[in-house]
């Protein structure tokens, strides 16, 4: 059977010059401002999508900053931390320096005490083994307590006491010591700031002419001593050869 003959033009006989003049037979006119608005949306799209990139980016940027925010923080709260617990490490060696140069300073007084009655006890001893030695025994008046006994070396004049059993005075007040000579005023004889021990010696102030003596006497007197007797008298005691 012969071929039919074809209706139009075969697509692959065409040149090129043959498919633009088809093109533009079969085109059609755009619609009236389709160009504009085709540009429109695509600008509209392309702004749309570096909006959303920039957001994306700050997004990117805050959750960064809120890292290392976060990250400092806990450096911060880490570092304070640490300042605290040194800051309770100093205090407390404060504390216990203070504590340490508070006992020391008690254990210093406490020696210096303890120098002192060594001392008063060594002189009392030389007192008492000079070639002549005066004594008293002082008693306590009535409604005081504790006893005593005063040493006087007859050539020197120096001499010491031992007090025991006698009450601790209150702030402000001390007890002291008087030579009685007859019918004369009472002389001064010595502070005696460290009774109230158990047992409590001290060296007295010298006295001169121990041989006209007859007597001492202990009172209670201001801080400080008196010229004159001005508290109680606590003891008393006649002086023996």
């Amino acid at each position: 059977m012969p071929d039919e003959p074809t209706i139009g033009v075969d697509e692959r006989e065409l040149d090129d010059l043959a498919l633009e003049a088809l093109a533009e037979a079969y085109a059609t006119t755009p619609a009236p401002g389709l160009r504009q608005r085709v540009l429109g949306v695509a600008h509209a799209e392309a702004g749309a999508e570096r909006a959303r990139r920039g957001l994306n980016r700050w997004r990117s940027i805050g959750a960064l900053a809120a890292t290392v925010a976060l990250a400092l923080t806990g450096l911060l709260a880490r570092e304070n931390g640490l300042r605290r617990r040194d800051m309770a490490q100093l205090d407390g060696l404060a504390q216990a320096n203070a504590e340490l140069t508070a006992r020391l300073d008690t254990q210093e007084k406490t020696m210096v005490g303890l120098r002192e009655s060594l001392d008063a006890q060594a002189r009392a001893l030389r007192v008492l083994g000079g070639p002549r030695t005066l004594s008293a025994s002082l008693t306590p008046k009535e409604g005081y307590g504790g006893n005593g006994r005063v040493h006087v070396d007859a050539e020197t004049g120096e001499g010491a006491i031992v007090l025991a059993g006698v009450e601790q005075l209150p702030p402000g007040k001390v007890y002291e010591l008087w030579v009685l000579r007859g019918d004369n005023p009472p002389e001064p004889a010595g502070l005696l700031a460290g009774a109230g021990r158990a047992v409590y010696v001290t060296q007295l102030a010298k006295i001169d002419r121990p041989g006209d003596v007859k007597a001492f006497a202990v009172s209670i007197e201001p801080a400080g001593g008196s010229k004159s007797p001005t508290g109680p008298i606590v003891m008393v005691g006649a002086l023996q050869g």
